[in-house]
């Protein structure tokens, strides 16, 4: 391990590319704040606008009939949840589950110490560190008979 920075970590959102909106309204991201429970009622929300005899007319359309899948993700300590939450899945639906690794790009603004002098243009300098973290992708296959 390297040396630890004096530094404030800004965070921001691991989703670089821009989605759709069928793949907004196909994708959930578990996070390591996201209620258990809440997580299986809005994945079941999702899985119920998809199937044929919804009567909601925006996801029967074309656009959202090519959707096979629901697509559950998580990063990092989330992992366990996300998988959690796949399992409970798995007994109704056909349920994949993809392990892999993402590189994320950590983002760092230098911090004053306390009896340090420091020039004005160091302080707010900003510091760009990679590394890799684990992550998980399932997919809950919907049902189209």
């Amino acid at each position: 391990m390297g040396k630890r920075l004096q530094a404030k970590h800004l965070k921001h959102s691991p989703n670089l590319i821009p989605q759709t909106e069928t793949q907004k309204a196909s994708t959930f991201l578990v996070k390591s704040r996201t209620p258990y429970v809440s997580a299986l009622k809005t994945i079941t929300k999702q899985l119920e606008k998809f199937e044929k005899t919804s009567n909601i007319k925006k996801f029967q359309n074309l656009q959202y009939k090519r959707v096979k899948y629901i697509t559950v993700k998580g990063m990092g300590k989330s992992i366990e949840k996300t998988l959690s939450i796949l399992l409970n899945f798995q007994e109704r639906y056909k349920v994949d589950i993809l392990t892999g690794s993402v590189e994320v790009l950590d983002e760092f603004e230098m911090e004053k110490k306390e009896g340090e002098d420091v020039d004005d243009d160091e302080e707010g300098e900003k510091v760009y560190k990679k590394r890799m973290v684990s992550s998980v992708e399932g997919r809950i296959w919907l049902k189209r008979d």
